[in-house]
């Protein structure tokens, strides 16, 4: 088993599961530090789509300037096990890192990883 990952203010909870799993991260970034930390993303994210198990990665950033919650990444995997897999990877964790150290940064970062709890489509009966 995978122990809990920690970098400076950001924990990261082992999936621990072989099934299809879906890592959230929901970023706190000031307006001004937006390109940069897309740059910094696309480091990282560049390093987990080279990873087994690695489906697709999303970023969504928000039309309203003033929301807390400006950036939304959803990563999907093929399992939690391939996802703890990957976050021990060293150049992972140094993309992390040079994220975390960029001085032009002050972002704050909230990844849980999830699993389909409910899956609607058009015209369900619920």
């Amino acid at each position: 088993m995978i122990e809990s990952i920690s970098f400076e203010n950001v924990r990261l909870v082992p999936a621990n599961v072989d099934q299809a799993v879906t890592l959230i991260n929901a970023f706190t970034v000031p307006v001004e530090e937006s390109e940069q930390f897309l740059f910094r993303w696309r480091d990282n994210a560049r390093v987990m789509a080279a990873q087994p198990g690695f489906i697709r990665a999303v970023m969504y950033q928000s039309l309203d300037s003033a929301a807390e919650l400006r950036f939304i990444q959803m990563t999907a995997w093929e399992s939690g096990t391939a996802l703890d897999n990957a976050r021990v990877n060293p150049e992972w964790r140094d993309a992390v890192q040079r994220m975390l150290d960029d001085e032009k940064l002050h972002i704050k970062a909230r990844p849980v990883v999830y699993t389909v709890a409910l899956d609607v489509f058009p015209n369900d009966l619920l």
